[in-house]
């Protein structure tokens, strides 16, 4: 038998995104963040959006992550609700490009006051280096060292041979362990979607075979949206199976009762969009589904089968079906050792 997927267990990491602002407009932003955006989240509603968290399941969620847009764009409002997520129990993360790190003491005297931070995660990359400086990303980085904080590096890029991209990369091995540099692909999704600009893909009439890791960690947006995950399926407006509701409309709780039990969610964190592909080959379906996929995306694949009002309707016939969803509830006990599932539907025996 297969081996056992290791991932980080479902709802155990919920993100916040505090602001739709930024000091950059990247090309391939999916959020299309940028200096002229002024959505963010409001100081009441995070509040009691952390009080649910914390209290969800007696505490079953650990972590809390922030991302944006840029979070570090407003140090105070950052340092509030970081600090209010700590005192009630929670590991608090954040997401940066370093914009703040413009030299080493100021990013120092920075990150040492906001010590409710306890992981940063800094973003660089072709785009970004358009207006940040790598410099930026070096002090953020030594920073984080001095004050004992956990920093990883996200870079994003079209093919992972753009010469640009081998670039960063080397230099950033001289700077962290290359196990703590993370690559994702981009995706013809939100700003790169509506620009126009060319791309470098490299794409495959194959769909990826890895399973989705980012399923795990909802993400909450300042409308009061909860949604599966910070991929490009967030730009899709229309009602899809990984849109779980909105906490102006229900309880944290409610909703993330009900993902726990979403069967679509699920069958991808376990296999990946490609066995919903094979799926609806096998039901005829195949004269709608993409003629190729950027190559190893499983974002990509994900996006195009929740951007399409077809393969939607095909997803919420087989929520209805008990063999399929026995099948992803057992999935997530043999592959995950999640029992929730199966204790929710009463499926044991």
């Amino acid at each position: 038998m297969d081996e056992p997927v290791q991932e980080m267990p479902f709802l155990k990491n919920i993100g916040l995104l505090m602001t739709y602002q930024c000091q950059v407009s990247c090309p391939h932003c999916i959020i299309e963040a940028g200096p002229n955006r002024k959505e963010h989240m409001v100081y009441e509603d995070t509040c009691n959006w952390i009080d649910q968290i914390a209290a969800y399941r007696n505490g079953h969620i650990k972590v809390m992550s922030l991302t944006g847009g840029e979070p570090f764009i407003d140090i105070q409002f950052l340092k509030k609700i970081s600090e209010l997520a700590e005192a009630r129990g929670l590991f608090v993360s954040a997401v940066t490009n370093a914009h703040w790190a413009s030299d080493p003491d100021r990013a120092l005297s920075i990150l040492r006051d906001l010590p409710a931070i306890k992981m940063i995660q800094v973003s660089t990359d072709v785009y970004h280096q358009k207006n940040i400086p790598y410099a930026n990303v070096c002090n953020a980085v030594h920073a984080a060292e001095k004050c004992q904080v956990p920093c990883t590096v996200a870079v994003c890029t079209d093919n992972s041979m753009d010469p640009g991209y081998l670039r960063i990369m080397h230099e950033l091995s001289t700077l962290v362990d290359p196990q703590l540099i993370y690559t994702a692909i981009t995706f013809r999704a939100g700003r790169a979607l509506k620009s126009g600009n060319g791309h470098n893909y490299e794409t495959s009439i194959e769909p990826p075979v890895s399973a989705c890791g980012a399923g795990s960690a909802p993400i909450i947006f300042p409308d009061g949206r909860i949604v599966a995950c910070i991929g490009p399926i967030i730009e899709l407006s229309k009602h899809h199976p990984l849109i779980f509701g909105n906490l102006h409309k229900e309880t944290l709780a409610d909703i993330l009762d009900k993902a726990e039990i979403n069967p679509i969610l699920h069958a991808i964190r376990l296999w990946g969009p490609k066995h919903f592909i094979q799926m609806l080959e096998r039901a005829g379906y195949k004269s709608i589904l993409p003629a190729e996929y950027i190559k190893d995306s499983v974002c990509h694949a994900c996006y195009e089968l929740m951007a399409n009002p077809e393969i939607v309707a095909f997803f919420e016939s087989i929520k209805q079906d008990f063999a399929f969803i026995r099948k992803v509830a057992y999935g997530r006990i043999y592959y995950l050792r999640e029992t929730y599932m199966v204790q929710r539907l009463g499926l044991q025996g």
